[in-house]
């Protein structure tokens, strides 16, 4: 037999939030009222299943034929998500093809078993599972990466997506972008490695389908498209096959492309100016951590948003990318002569005029932006790798996308202060820049930055948060019950690059440092986002190492 019981009609969320349904259409009232997105209700004919009689098995291996013949239709093998664990450990790594050719095959075997078909459908069939992993998978994804701004603000992270993935006929290879990610989210859990190899299937599929879309100038150029490599993106985030950023980097300069092969104007309005914004940051962010200059066949100023603290941190932050991209060429110049001095000079000036900017940008910050110092770490602690906490200072914030750009302030702060010891120590003797008043101003202001960061990791990792209603994170996501005591996986992806700037600074004492390391590892293995673990295994650059090679080029 198959559900006995009377199924309840509600949508997917209240019946996640175990509340009744008004069953409005084409969205209910209660999910409006808290201001969620209502992700739909369930097919009818998956409520009127009730038994295995031969005119139902008729109606199911009819339906399931329909699905097969259906390009957005999703397989999966209920048997790799209880199965054994392939990817377990935080140093494991799998080959995409092996893994690939093996799935498979299990896939192939499993299609007249068990199908589920693109989740905005939500008309699930599925046998011997009393919740279809695909459906499963979706609402994991939604409720733990997919943050849903407040009214009138900017403050989402992966929410274009909704939009598109509400369309009558979504894009095929939107479809599976997402399929593939919701998978390798869920796949982070434990006991969900068996996932893994699944979520590579989705991978190919998707970038097969993107491939076929790039080819046609129309859908290449679509929303859709953009969208569905973004959440390539977001899948190299989350898989540790690759090792090695090169993955994630590769879809954002893909998505780069795709925004340039259309007129700016394109991307304006609507989910295209979500996307474009989206491109942007993601963009940005990777040519600060890796000192290169923002593609300049891009007007990246050509979209505004309308938030005008995003549109301005976006404004303050492409400066910052293309300082740092400076920064590698000018301060390695062999020769001083005067045109290289005047370049040197210029650099530090640009340097200096930048660090004010993130500072006259955090003070025009409306009053719920404000940090609160919520407690005191007086004692030692003795297993700073594994702790939460560091002895010191404990802040909160009013949602996690704040605390995510303070700390991105933080971490583009302590990089413009190693350009500005970079061109003194160019400008001078190499061997006495810390006998130097900007060493002592970057020293003051650089150990300020990092223990700014460390105060604010137990936020990020729920510290206290059942016994201090001070340190809940009141961010919304897409899908499922309100829990303002847990902590989500996103806090991860935002945190992470912050941890491995603030570890780098040669300004972070050792027991700071270890505590950082700890943090980033934490996110890595128990995160689930294994983007953290390259990070933790590069080694530190440092501004005394950059001082130290222009030494040596000098002698």
């Amino acid at each position: 037999m198959v559900n006995t019981g009377k199924p309840s009609r509600g949508c997917y969320m209240c019946r996640a939030r175990r509340i009744k349904c008004d069953e409005g259409k084409p969205s209910c009232m209660r999910c409006q009222k808290s201001k969620r997105v209502c992700p739909g209700y369930r097919d009818a004919f998956e409520l009127k299943l009730r038994d295995e009689s031969k005119s139902t098995k008729k109606k199911l291996n009819r339906r399931i034929n329909q699905e097969q013949s259906d390009p957005n239709s999703l397989v999966y093998n209920a048997e790799l998500y209880h199965g054994p664990n392939v990817a377990s450990g935080h140093g494991a790594s799998h080959s995409r093809s092996s893994s690939i050719s093996s799935s498979s095959s299990q896939l192939s075997s499993s299609r007249n078993r068990s199908i589920v078909p693109y989740p905005h459908k939500h008309n699930v069939i599925a046998t011997n599972m009393t919740s279809p992993i695909q459906q499963q998978a979706a609402c994991y994804f939604l409720s733990n990466f997919v943050l849903v701004p407040e009214s009138g603000t900017m403050r989402g992270y992966l929410d274009f997506v909704l939009p598109l993935m509400k369309q009558k006929a979504p894009q095929t290879a939107l479809a599976y972008a997402f399929s593939a990610v919701s998978l390798a989210a869920l796949g982070t859990r434990p006991n969900s490695k068996g996932l893994a190899s699944t979520a590579d299937v989705w991978y190919l599929k998707a970038l097969k389908e993107i491939n076929v879309a790039l080819k046609d100038p129309k859908v290449a150029s679509s929303e859709a498209t953009l969208a569905s490599v973004m959440l390539m993106a977001s899948f190299e985030q989350l898989t540790p096959s690759r090792m090695k950023v090169g993955g994630w980097a590769s879809h954002i300069d893909g998505a780069v492309a795709v925004i340039k092969s259309c007129p700016i104007q394109r991307w304006s309005t609507g989910v295209g100016r979500d996307l474009f914004i989206a491109v942007r940051a993601h963009k940005t962010l990777q040519c600060i951590a890796n000192s290169k200059d923002v593609d300049r066949d891009v007007d990246w100023l050509g979209v505004q948003a309308y938030d005008s603290i995003v549109q301005s941190f976006a404004t303050i932050n492409l400066k910052m990318a293309a300082l740092r991209a400076d920064n590698d060429q000018t301060t390695t110049l062999k020769t001083h002569t005067a045109d290289n001095v005047e370049k040197v000079l210029a650099l530090l000036r640009r340097a200096e005029s930048l660090d004010q900017e993130y500072i006259e940008w955090i003070k025009a910050l409306p009053a719920n932006w404000a940090i609160k110092t919520v407690s005191w770490i007086d004692d030692e602690v003795p297993d700073l790798e594994n702790s939460v906490v560091h002895p010191g200072r404990v802040d909160t914030y009013g949602e996690l996308w704040m605390a995510y750009k303070y700390n991105i302030v933080r971490g583009c702060r302590l990089f413009i202060w190693t350009v500005i010891l970079r061109c003194v120590a160019w400008l001078g003797d190499p061997r006495d820049y810390r006998l130097t008043p900007e060493y002592t101003t970057a020293s003051r202001i650089c150990q300020q930055l990092v223990e700014d960061v460390v105060a604010s990791v137990p936020y990020f990792f729920g510290w206290n948060r059942d016994k201090d209603s001070a340190m809940v994170d009141r961010s919304q996501y897409a899908c499922g019950a309100t829990d303002y005591s847990s902590v989500k996986p996103l806090a991860g992806i935002f945190v992470m690059w912050p941890l491995f700037a603030a570890a780098s600074s040669d300004f972070a004492s050792p027991s700071q440092r270890v505590f950082l390391r700890g943090r980033l590892k934490f996110v890595a293995e128990m995160m689930g986002i294994n983007q953290a673990l390259i990070l933790f295994q590069v080694r530190f650059f440092c501004v005394f190492l950059c001082v130290v090679s222009h030494q040596s080029r000098h002698n």
